[in-house]
C-alpha cells in the first residue's frame, strides 16, 4: 500500500511512469506522419496533398490521448492510497493507452475501411472501461481522498460509462457511416459536458463498506 503523505516519493514513481507512457504514446501519433524520400515530383505534390487528412488524424487523436491523461491525472488527484489492485488496473490502462499509435495509424492509412474505425473506437472504448474499474476498485477500497464526496465518484463513473458506451455504439455504425464515425465520438463532447453541469460534485464524503 503506498500512501500519498507517508511515502510520496513512491506515489510519485506511479505517477511518473504513467506520464512517460502518455507522453511516449502522443510523440509517436506525430512520428507515424512521414513523407517518403526518393518521390518524383508529381508523387511528392500528391503526398504533400495527402498530409491534411493525416494531420487532422493526428490531431484527433492527440486530443483523444490528452483527454485520456487528464481524465489519468484528475483520478490520481483524488487518489489518497495506491495498492496492488490500482497498480496492476493503471498497468492494463497504459497497455492501451500505449497501443493508441497502432489504431491511429490504421486509421489513417485506410481510412475508407470500416474496420479502421471498428478497430479505433474500440481501443478507445476499453480506455474509458478501465477509468471505470479504477474508479470502482478505489470507491469500494476506501482509497480515495477522504474529502472526496459521493457525487465526485458517481461523476467519474457516469463519465466513463458515457465515452465507453459511445465509442462501443459507434463500432456498428461505422459500417453504415465510414469516414463520417469520428462525427459520432465528437457528439460525446457536449454530452459530457452536460453530464457535467448536471452531476457537479457536491455531498458528503465518500464513504465505503469495506472501509478499514
Amino acid at each position: 500500500m503506498i500512501d500519498r503523505d507517508e511515502d510520496p516519493l513512491e506515489f510519485g514513481r506511479v505517477l511518473s511512469l504513467s506520464d512517460a507512457v502518455f507522453g511516449l504514446a502522443m510523440t509517436l501519433l506525430v512520428v507515424s506522419i512521414v513523407v517518403p524520400p526518393g518521390l518524383s515530383s508529381d508523387e511528392y505534390t500528391a503526398a504533400i496533398g495527402e498530409l491534411l487528412p493525416r494531420v487532422a488524424i493526428m490531431a484527433l487523436s492527440f486530443a483523444v490521448a490528452a483527454s485520456a491523461w487528464i481524465g489519468h491525472r484528475r483520478f490520481f488527484s483524488r487518489v489518497q492510497r495506491i495498492d496492488a489492485g490500482i497498480q496492476w488496473r493503471n498497468f492494463v490502462l497504459l497497455g492501451l493507452v500505449a497501443l493508441l499509435p497502432l489504431p491511429h495509424q490504421v486509421l489513417g492509412g485506410y481510412a475508407n475501411e470500416p474496420l479502421s474505425y471498428v478497430l479505433y473506437a474500440a481501443v478507445l472504448s476499453a480506455v474509458n472501461v478501465m477509468f471505470v474499474v479504477l474508479e470502482l476498485h478505489a470507491a469500494r477500497r476506501n482509497l480515495l481522498r477522504p474529502g472526496d464526496s459521493e457525487a465526485s465518484h458517481r461523476l467519474e463513473v457516469a463519465r466513463g460509462l458515457l465515452d465507453a458506451c459511445g465509442f462501443a455504439l459507434s463500432i456498428p455504425l461505422a459500417f453504415l457511416v465510414v469516414s463520417w464515425t469520428p462525427l459520432l465520438w465528437v457528439a460525446l463532447l457536449p454530452l459530457e459536458a452536460l453530464l457535467v453541469r448536471r452531476m457537479q460534485p457536491s455531498g458528503p464524503p465518500l464513504t465505503s463498506p469495506h472501509a478499514e
